[in-house]
């Protein structure tokens, strides 16, 4: 008789165990959607940099050894840049991807009393551009929500050209930088506007190193960077993504 009851007793708990089992799951955190979009990510940025650190700790300019080289401060007020992106989710959390930037640099004027001091001479007409072009690995925090913050690493290369023109004297000089971006770390927040288009702030500090440099006035003429300095670029901007 005990037996028996027990084995009832048994059979009841099962049955409300499996008659509440759904409602509990349903209690669960709901499992987000998986992303409709496909595996390709387009990006378009820009926004404002700002320069620090040096050129060079030595460099030798048309036979002329400067140990004293100006920061990159001193001859720009900083650059608009104008960056692509293109990747491959590998994950809903990892992308694998590569970027390309031009940059238009905005020169500092130099101060009338101290014309060597950095920056373009009155009188004297000057433009620079920088290209950089690498490979980077993003960490999306939440890849399937509205708002969804990520993380960015990446490596790559820089060149920055400047052309310095006085037609009055008929004088022109152009030099080249360039060198490897060696640390490249960015973050922001994309906001899902539609399932296949982001917008969101972003920011990106950069760490570099110029290792070479050429000049041109009046023919070929030497540049050594002789003792390399870092320097890099801290940008904020806006930053589109497509997922098509």
């Amino acid at each position: 008789m005990k037996a028996a009851a027990y084995g009832a007793a048994l059979a009841l708990a099962f049955s409300f165990g499996l008659a509440f089992a759904p409602a509990a799951r349903a209690q669960e955190s709901p499992r987000a959607e998986p992303d409709a979009a496909g595996p390709l990510r387009l990006g378009l940025r820009t926004g404002y940099g700002l320069p620090i650190g040096r050129y060079a700790d030595i460099r030798n300019f048309a036979g002329f050894r400067d140990d004293d080289v100006n920061a990159l401060g001193d001859d720009t007020y900083g650059v608009i840049p104008l960056w692509l992106d293109a990747g491959y989710a590998l994950t809903p959390h990892w992308l694998l991807g590569a970027y390309f930037a031009f940059g238009i640099v905005l020169p500092r004027s130099a101060p009338a009393t101290n014309p060597l001091s950095g920056g373009c001479p009155e009188g004297v007409d000057c433009a620079a551009t920088g290209v950089r072009a690498g490979i980077a690995v993003e960490y999306s925090f939440t890849p399937q929500s509205s708002t969804r913050p990520w993380l960015g690493l990446g490596i790559g290369y820089e060149w920055v050209s400047s052309t310095i023109e006085d037609r009055n004297i008929s004088l022109k000089l152009e030099s080249l930088h360039h060198g490897p971006e060696l640390l490249q770390l960015s973050g922001g927040a994309d906001f899902q506007l539609s399932p296949s288009f982001g917008l969101g702030p972003f920011a990106t500090l950069s760490a570099l190193q110029y290792t070479s440099c050429s000049l041109t006035f009046r023919g070929e003429q030497t540049c050594e960077i002789e003792d390399a300095a870092w320097h890099g670029w801290v940008l904020l901007g806006v930053r589109g993504v497509v997922r098509p």
